[in-house]
């Protein structure tokens, strides 16, 4: 019988475990001959030769000189690779000589050693991704904190910190009120600085007709009056109604105004920024930015427009505005500094009564305003973004914004104003909705006015210092305001437009008038003006607006 080479349970595993002599000495345990031909009665001889048969082809099955390699051969190729050299050491005579002790040495350490390297890079990549989560963790932590410092401190009576500090959010209450390409400025207040508008006297249009860009937010009834005068006025080419109520659609009476000169110019955005925003494109240079609510005759705007086109890198407004200094604070503010630093004063903003009793004035309200149409554009691309963000959270403050900015590009001189007679012509429409107001009104427009003023660098210390000017001249009815302009030295056939050089002759009629015959003049053109609102019970204080508002309380 052919012997084996005893067998370790260390063996390589390319080895097979062989039975042992004593396993096979019964070989009939095995098989039975019997079980092979079926004969009971089988001699000896025939018995002898199924045995040998059955020694050779256990002898086959349990040769290990050509098994092939096992199936995971890349996760064992060290053990492959050692067993492979040991049978060619074998088969040389050669390197088959060593101990057995030292092989089965060898044969330990090889899958020991792997054990413990594959352990080691699970824990170290099972620590690794505990550590990578932790600091995720805390980043998100850090960002969550940031988002409500920045959120909170964006709010409209924290009046600790500048606007500057903090954009906010650019939603509210779910709404987005910054679009994502005004969220960034597209150009500096230098580059600003440096635009050349447009020239007005390329098209006789800019210098004789102008658009109207009309503010309005869910008061139908006043729209559709304030369309019905403006539409009446020659000198009006367009009136673009400035719609963000994505909620409700225009009137049909708006937009099909029978005037043919009305077009809606739809936002999604509901921010006081968006009347500076310009969708439809003006067939004008020459911009009239208007609330609702206001009304003035057609004349006032007429003489206002002639003003404006002298002047077309001015505003040119109706209602005047000054801005406080006070310095109450300044030595308080160096002596935190530790005398180091000059404090700065704060400015504050003054309403008509403190401007009318100083006789200054430094701004003036796009509610009614003659601007020139680059200046939208500057005021959208240019105007820095924590100002265009505090506007859209706040719905507030746009008019100081847009004044600032175009004095702060015109060397910090203020807007000029219509003639004192054409300001006082307005006309106010009643209305039960106050778009502005609150007990915190006051404070915010001191907040707006003090910070814009330092992010435009027009405070006394900036690139741009605000000037203020005197408001009201010794001939009350005409000159008002900065660089008042006489109208006898006006020529008529410098305006190519006759309707505008029939104004400059009314108004140099009115200028050597009495001024019992200008005021009886001023209160027949305001009387034109809110007639049909008077009959609509609009005009406060009028017996129409007691019949139908004081009726309507008492039911």
């Amino acid at each position: 019988m052919m012997m084996m080479a005893p067998t370790s349970a260390n063996d390589d595993l390319l080895s097979v475990d062989m039975p042992s002599e004593n396993d096979v000495k019964d070989e009939s345990s095995l098989i039975s001959p019997v079980e092979l031909d079926g004969n009971d009665d089988g001699d000896e001889s025939a018995s002898h030769r199924q045995r040998s048969l059955l020694k050779t082809l256990w002898s086959e099955a349990t040769s290990t000189t050509d098994l092939p390699p096992p199936p995971n051969h890349r996760l064992h190729h060290r053990r492959a690779t050692a067993a492979a050299a040991a049978r060619k050491g074998s088969d040389n005579g050669i390197a088959g000589m060593s101990s057995p002790s030292k092989r089965r040495t060898g044969r330990q350490s090889h899958p020991h050693r792997y054990r413990v390297g594959r352990g080691g890079r699970i824990a170290k990549r099972v620590w690794l991704a505990a550590f990578a989560a932790l600091a995720a963790s805390f980043l998100i932590a850090v960002h969550v904190f940031l988002y409500r410092v920045f959120t909170e401190s964006g709010g409209a009576n924290n009046n600790s910190d500048p606007i500057g500090n903090s954009l906010g959010s650019m939603t509210e209450n779910g709404a987005v009120i910054l679009a994502v390409e005004d969220q960034e400025a597209k150009m500096t207040l230098a580059e600003a600085r440096s635009h050349e508008l447009a020239p007005i006297d390329v098209h006789s249009i800019d210098t004789s007709q102008y658009t109207i860009r009309m503010n309005t937010w869910q008061r139908n009834e006043l729209l559709l009056l304030s369309i019905n005068h403006h539409a009446r006025c020659e000198g009006v080419k367009e009136i673009q109604v400035i719609w963000c109520d994505s909620n409700n659609k225009p009137p049909v009476d708006v937009t099909h105004h029978p005037s043919g000169k009305v077009k809606i110019e739809t936002h999604t955005i509901n921010s006081l920024n968006e009347r500076f925003k310009v969708i439809l494109d003006a067939p004008t240079l020459g911009i009239l930015s208007l609330d609702d609510d206001v009304l003035r005759p057609c004349e006032a705007l007429d003489a206002a427009f002639a003003r404006w086109t002298r002047h077309p890198d001015r505003m040119v407004g109706f209602d005047a505005r000054t801005h406080v200094v006070d310095d109450s604070n300044v030595e308080d503010e160096e002596k935190k500094n530790g005398g180091g630093r000059e404090g700065k004063s704060k400015w504050k903003y003054g309403y008509m009564s403190t401007t009318e009793s100083s006789n200054r004035y430094s701004m003036t309200l796009p509610r009614a305003s003659f601007l020139h149409r680059d200046y939208l554009d500057l005021y959208v691309l240019g105007l820095p973004r924590p100002i265009y963000a505090y506007v859209a959270q706040n719905l507030e403050c746009e008019d100081v914004a847009m004044s600032f900015l175009v004095s702060s590009l015109t060397d910090g001189r203020p807007p000029l104003l219509a003639d004192y007679w054409a300001v006082k012509s307005m006309v106010k429409l009643f209305s039960e909705r106050k778009i502005s107001g609150g007990k915190d009104h006051k404070s915010t427009r001191d907040r707006c006015v003090n910070d814009f003023a330092e992010l435009l660098g027009i405070k006394e210390d900036g690139k741009q210092p605000l000037r203020t000017e005197k408001l009201i001249h010794s001939k009350q009815f005409f000159g008002y305001g900065a660089e008042p302009e006489d109208w006898m030295d006006i020529d008529p056939i410098s305006f190519g437009s006759p309707r505008l050089q029939a104004i400059v002759e009314t108004m140099r009629a009115l200028q050597s008038s009495s001024n019992e015959k200008r005021m009886g003049w001023l209160m027949q053109q305001k009387a034109v003006t809110m007639r049909e609102a008077k009959a609509a019970g609009m005009i406060e204080q009028t017996e129409e607006w007691k019949e139908r508002w004081e009726m309507k309380s008492i039911e």
